[in-house]
């Protein structure tokens, strides 16, 4: 008895592991631009803050531009996590043109540089059925430091 109590204990402690990055509001800057076909980069990109929420090794990102949650896990044992999310019926402006998308995808990798900043990769898909102008690719570095 005394065994399976230590193993469910251990079981417990293992599913609300601490992560050493604090949750709180996050200031985001734009880095190195790897793909751009939405001329977005000139523009700052188009991320600014974002809430971050830990809750053992889930992750959950609420974007205040675009207004979007991205949700996800830390990877087993490291101090990196994925988020993905998904918009759908979203109105922007990509390459000068007025664009109403069917499904925007993003996509963060992201490593913990220390308890209050973060950086990583970013992957944005446009998709529309028309115009040809409205479907893009937008992939960027970026860092994120804690207000």
């Amino acid at each position: 008895m005394k065994n399976f109590c230590l193993t469910g204990l251990l079981l417990l402690l293992a599913g609300c592991r601490v992560h050493t990055l604090e949750d709180g509001p996050y200031t985001f800057t734009l880095g190195e631009v790897l793909r751009d076909d939405c001329g977005l980069a000139s523009t700052g990109g188009v991320l600014s803050t974002g809430t971050l929420r830990t809750e053992g090794n889930l992750v959950s990102l609420n974007l205040a531009q675009p207004n979007l949650r991205l949700v996800g896990t830390y990877r087993f044992s490291l101090e990196e996590m994925t988020l993905d999310g998904t918009l759908s019926n979203f109105q922007t402006t990509l390459r000068g043109q007025a664009c109403l998308l069917d499904t925007v995808a993003l996509h963060l990798d992201t490593t913990t540089l220390s308890p209050t900043a973060f950086e990583g990769s970013m992957s944005i898909s446009y998709e529309a059925r028309t115009p040809d102008a409205c479907v893009c690719k937008f992939w960027f570095k970026f860092s994120a430091q804690r207000q």
